[in-house]
């Protein structure tokens, strides 16, 4: 139970800070026990119920369908239809990614480099959200099915430099979390249905790491929230770029 729960806290603490979830994820599983997909998408189905209670609001206001209910709907749809596609086509590929010490640390220092990206490129003004800016936070969201690419860093970095105001930015990256997870739970449930693969996790475990996860989740959200309303995003550019270079090292250091 001793990994699960750890496993828990690491997806709270990391998946809406922006230093990638499936990242940290993948290096504690390749250094200390095997990789668990399933594990890891169930991890994302707590995150998941603390994003629909912080977005509860947007939720409310995108279930009554009004004309801007509506452009916020197809803003979502156009900026998932990326990751969906490239997550359904390539699902091999991006587990055996999550084997890969290499693939984690390049994706770190990637993500610290868009980042960091946020303070050196400053907009004059704010502008409202478009299709053509939606689809380019869509592409960016893409690239985080990788190890090490942070999907909250793709996504709030790109919509701040598409010039999005910052509390736009941040409740739209998460209201693209909920398909994207729920796709991606479907797909992994449907796997294990048709292989007849049994989960080796007991209820109990289970159970605790949900809540723990779901707990943490929220204080994370806020927390992030918070760091972005005062300007100081571009500062886990340096956590990526220090866990970067140590699961590089640790890399060439097991290859050799």
């Amino acid at each position: 139970m001793l990994d699960e729960i750890i496993m828990s806290i690491i997806q709270a603490a990391t998946e809406f800070l922006p230093v990638s979830s499936d990242g940290h994820l993948a290096l504690y599983s390749n250094l200390f026990s095997e990789p668990s997909l399933f594990f890891i998408t169930f991890l994302h189905i707590s995150s998941l119920l603390a994003v629909l209670i912080f977005t509860r609001k947007e939720i409310k206001f995108l279930l009554s369908f009004k004309n801007n209910a509506n452009k916020l709907w197809s803003y979502i749809i156009i900026a998932t239809i990326p990751g969906a596609l490239i997550g359904f086509l390539a699902k091999d590929l991006i587990e055996q990614a999550f084997s890969s010490l290499l693939v984690t640390g390049i994706g770190f220092l990637f993500t610290g480099t868009i980042i960091l990206f946020t303070r050196i490129k400053k907009n004059k003004k704010e502008t409202e959200i478009t299709s053509k800016k939606v689809l380019f936070i869509g592409l960016m969201q893409s690239l985080a099915l990788l190890p090490g690419v942070s999907r909250s860093g793709m996504t709030i970095s790109t919509a701040l430099f598409s010039g999005i105001e910052k509390e736009k930015a941040v409740k739209f990256s998460f209201l693209l979390f909920i398909p994207l997870v729920i796709g991606a739970f479907s797909l992994e449930m449907f796997d294990y249905y048709k292989s007849n693969i049994s989960v080796n996790i007991p209820a109990t475990t289970l159970l605790i790491s949900f809540a723990i996860c779901f707990l943490l989740s929220l204080l994370f959200l806020n927390l992030l929230s918070y760091i972005i309303k005062k300007g100081k995003f571009w500062m886990f550019s340096f956590y990526c770029f220090l866990i970067g270079i140590i699961t590089l090292i640790l890399h060439f250091t097991i290859s050799s």
